[in-house]
């Protein structure tokens, strides 16, 4: 947790003010059952009324002045607790924006969100209890002994005797209870994948009735959540009895021995009186300082986790020059490009191509052949182990990631809407475009018709994820959502799949007229919707097999000419 204090530097005047302040509440608080002994021994047993009074009222002013002071420090804890809440999860959010598609597959999303959520809050409840009762319970335990030995030392002792074992039980309680926490942590974050994948299939679920499978998966996860905190729960419920046990142990002798001493004529009663409030407030301050032990040790498992994100090294280093369009005509260079995701089989085999400013091009091959690759690897989401790839004759790694993107617009094969109007999806990545310019986009998407068809057209909310459209709409408002970008480099990742072939054959003519000077790729399973590309690359098993026009590949290419034939498309281009 050391290395994130620099968090709560911004915040020193709260973390400064509030535990002085606490602090102050603190002796107030010691001061309290001494002035009760002499209101004891010098008022009541002595019937002297005015000084029962006078000290009454001094408590009372007294007691005033300490919630004075705790509203203070309890106002400065959550200043600091929140603002150090909020930088953390901006730092993080940055920080986490500049992951690679590896580096979110290595934490997984489902944790990083668990993170940035759950394990900031529970350092947000450290930092409060830090400024609220990290300085004021040390000091109540060591200050009442030190009160209690200046009215009777002898007795003090027996105060004193008991930290020793109080620090015993403290000790051992942190160390059993801190590896639990992490594997709780852990636990919960495997918890969280399973719901998200049910949550985000539960249609392919309920239609292949495995609802009884999945809720036994999930009940199993669930269970050993639950086993995992009963273990740091019986851990938990031993501590306030083990310390109560101590310290009432100590009020027990202080009792036997304050009721010899007063028959003995050596102590007065206000003494005992004292003694005992001061053992309850020794008794209050360990069980706070028990509950800061297991905040602290949940905190000590989060700061770890925390910790993690923030000192890993993104994969990729962002480029930072600008697009130069060192060479204009060539928009897209591969170079004896090799690529494989986490060391594994190559995904990507000595991929060496060019591709013109302004051509169709068409991505072809079978399942796992490495289609998406080469798209994820234009965009840099990955960088390949070897070769390199270039965009108008520019390294893609040395290319700013908002210039890059900005020149190269894609929609990938899964259609992300978000929860929205149709013209806040559409206008995502270009906010402050006209209505003109959304129903422009939507028309070459050929996603007009259905948008003014909707009640409240471009003011139409949509669902997370688009869950209230059909297949192919949601993929035309993503399409449109690219071209209203008037990208240099459209890539349509198989994301025309759910069109019927009439409206895929009206929306590449639309391409082609609407943007001749854009480079366009579309990747697709239908030789014939690509058969009229100006060029198509056939992939096979990360292999670039072939890379002609559609009548040439028919001739010279085998895997091509086994995939037409087996959908049935001749030689001749397919005209639509």
């Amino acid at each position: 947790m050391r290395k994130l204090a620099k968090y709560l530097k911004p915040y020193w005047v709260q973390c400064t003010l509030g535990p002085f302040c606490k602090l102050m509440e603190a002796v107030l608080e010691l001061i309290l059952p001494t002035i009760m002994a002499y209101m004891i021994n010098d008022g009541v047993v002595h019937r002297d009324l005015q000084t029962v009074l006078w000290l009454s009222v001094l408590m009372l002013i007294m007691v005033f002045a300490g919630f004075g002071f705790s509203m203070v420090c309890q106002y400065n804890a959550a200043l600091a607790s929140q603002g150090f809440g909020t930088d953390m999860r901006n730092r993080m959010f940055q920080h986490i924006q500049r992951f690679s598609y590896q580096d979110i597959d290595h934490f997984t999303t489902t944790s990083l969100i668990n993170r940035i959520g759950n394990d900031v809050n529970q350092l947000q409840v450290a930092v409060a209890m830090l400024i609220r009762l990290v300085i004021r319970a040390p000091f109540i335990i060591i200050g009442a002994i030190i009160m209690a030995m200046i009215l009777d030392f002898r007795l003090s002792l027996v105060l004193a005797a008991a930290v020793p074992f109080i620090a015993l039980i403290l000790y051992g309680f942190i160390r059993l209870s801190t590896p639990l926490y992490r594997i709780y942590q852990k636990k919960l974050d495997q918890f969280a994948t399973v719901l998200q994948d049910q949550f985000a299939g539960i249609r392919v679920i309920r239609a292949f009735v495995t609802q009884r499978r999945e809720r036994l998966k999930a009940e199993e996860h669930i269970d050993a959540l639950q086993l995992q905190m009963m273990r740091i729960t019986r851990l938990s419920a031993l501590l306030n009895p083990l310390t109560a046990i101590v310290i009432n142990g100590a009020i027990v002798i202080l009792l036997y021995q304050g009721v010899l001493q007063i028959q003995a004529g050596t102590i007065e009663p206000g003494v005992i009186v004292a003694f005992i409030n001061y053992a309850g407030s020794i008794l209050t301050a360990l069980v706070a300082m028990s509950n800061l032990i297991v905040i602290f040790t949940r905190a000590a498992a989060s700061a770890q986790r925390v910790n993690e994100i923030l000192e890993y090294a993104p994969s990729m280093s962002p480029g930072t020059e600008a697009l130069q369009y060192l060479d204009p005509e060539e928009a897209i260079r591969f170079t004896h490009v090799t690529f494989s995701y986490g060391g594994g089989a190559a995904a990507i085999r000595d991929a060496d191509f060019v591709i013109r400013r302004g051509e169709m091009i068409g991505i072809i091959g079978g399942t796992g052949a490495g289609k998406s690759t080469l798209i994820h690897l234009l965009n840099r989401f990955y960088d390949p182990q070897e070769g390199s790839i270039e965009v108008f004759g520019q390294k893609v790694q040395s290319i700013c990631p908002q210039e890059l993107h900005r020149c190269i617009a894609t929609v990938l094969q899964l259609n992300e809407l978000f929860h929205g109007t149709v013209r806040e999806n559409v206008c995502f990545g270009m906010r402050r475009a006209s209505d003109e310019k959304v129903w422009e986009a939507l028309r070459l998407a050929q996603a007009e018709d259905f948008v003014r068809a909707l009640p409240r057209q471009l003011d139409e909310v949509i669902e997370r994820g688009g869950a209230n459209l059909s297949g192919g709409q949601r993929q035309r408002l993503c399409i449109a959502r690219a071209l209203i970008r008037m990208p240099q480099i459209l890539i349509l990742d198989d994301s025309s799949s759910a069109l019927d072939f009439r409206t895929d054959a009206a929306l590449r003519q639309c391409l082609r007229e609407a943007f001749p000077q854009t480079t366009k790729i579309i990747v697709s399973q239908r030789a014939g919707t690509l058969s009229t590309c100006d060029r198509i690359l056939v992939m096979q098993d990360g292999i670039c097999a072939g890379f002609a026009p559609h009548a040439q590949l028919y001739e010279e290419c085998a895997v091509y000419r086994s995939i037409c034939q087996t959908q049935g498309v001749s030689r001749k281009a397919v005209r639509t």
